[in-house]
């Protein structure tokens, strides 16, 4: 019986692995497993276990949230912040401003209290 989302992670894991240049045998031997373990895998007939997950990440070097995503763009930018902490700082550090107050009057190279005062401009004090 094919599970839906066993099939879903099972094509991402089967995507990873050909994008890594991988066959089906070559990812199972570096695991240790059974040909057939991964096939059940990747068709969707076996449901996956988290240990196991991870162990097939581990081997493709991804982070196994990578491989659950179904937005491929979104398991990229994952697998690319998990691989980069520095990436992942930015990133968090960016997010976390979101809802700060930005000022919304574009910057025009002159400092800020001339900008209040109209000093500079034609007709400013």
């Amino acid at each position: 019986m094919t599970h839906p989302h066993s099939r879903d992670v099972g094509q991402r894991i089967a995507a990873a692995r050909q994008r890594r240049g991988l066959s089906i045998r070559d990812l199972a031997l570096q695991l240790g497993w059974p040909r057939d373990t991964l096939v059940n895998y990747e068709l969707g007939r076996r449901p996956i276990t988290l240990e196991r997950l991870h162990m097939i990440a581990d081997a493709l070097d991804l982070p196994p949230a990578a491989l659950l995503v179904a937005d491929r763009r979104l398991a990229a930018l994952l697998a690319r912040l998990m691989g980069q902490p520095h990436l992942y700082t930015q990133v968090s550090f960016f997010l976390d401003t979101l809802g700060d107050n930005v000022p919304t009057t574009p910057y025009d190279g002159r400092p800020a209290d001339h900008r209040r005062t109209g000093e500079g401009e034609p007709g400013g004090a």
